[in-house]
């Protein structure tokens, strides 16, 4: 059997670690955009909740004697 060349073997190296940065960066983007969708989610939930109701109150202003 033939011996390879060694710059064939530093090519597929290289393809390999391409690949590999490709997969990673495809990861951390599909994430960050899963990540960013659930944030929007609970900011909505917990949003309403924690605010404080703005306009007239339903409490008489004077004493209730």
């Amino acid at each position: 059997m033939a011996k390879r060349n060694q710059n064939t073997f530093f090519k597929r190296q290289k393809e390999i670690k391409r690949r590999q940065d490709a997969q990673e960066k495809m990861a951390r983007r599909q994430g960050k955009k899963k990540q960013d969708e659930q944030e929007g989610e609970e900011m909505q939930l917990v949003a309403p909740a924690d605010a404080e109701p703005v306009g007239p109150t339903t409490e008489p202003a004077g004493p209730a004697e």
